[in-house]
């Protein structure tokens, strides 16, 4: 997946384009589809690029990062007031949660790949 780096705001915009292959045999055709995969995936909406303007055969989502800062008040405020807010269990299992799922995703792709 493709992700320019975050600027400023809540979200990661991906592009899940270069796993289409791998996504194909999950029923996902479209970014649609993509919506309702992640979404279910990730417990969290993943609302796909198509509500955004783009084309809806191009496998885009726009992620929240509002999950990683963590579900309290209390951690979301550590979160922003820590000087090494990656290094808080809760940052770490959220981004632990989102990896595997993402990792998935890679394994799946790297199956679906023709023998070099």
């Amino acid at each position: 997946a493709f992700s320019r780096p975050p600027q400023a705001g809540r979200h990661l915009y991906v592009d899940l384009g270069p796993l289409r292959h791998a996504l194909t045999p999950q029923g996902v055709g479209d970014a649609q589809d993509l919506e309702e995969f992640l979404t279910a995936r990730l417990g969290m909406p993943a609302p796909g690029g198509h509500r955004f303007g783009d084309d809806l055969g191009a496998l885009r989502v726009r992620l929240s990062t509002g999950a990683l800062l963590g579900r309290t008040d209390a951690e979301r405020a550590e979160c922003l007031t820590s000087p090494l807010p990656l290094e808080l269990p809760h940052v770490q299992r959220a981004l632990m949660s989102l990896r595997s799922i993402f990792d998935d995703l890679r394994d799946d792709a790297q199956r679906w790949e023709p023998p070099r």
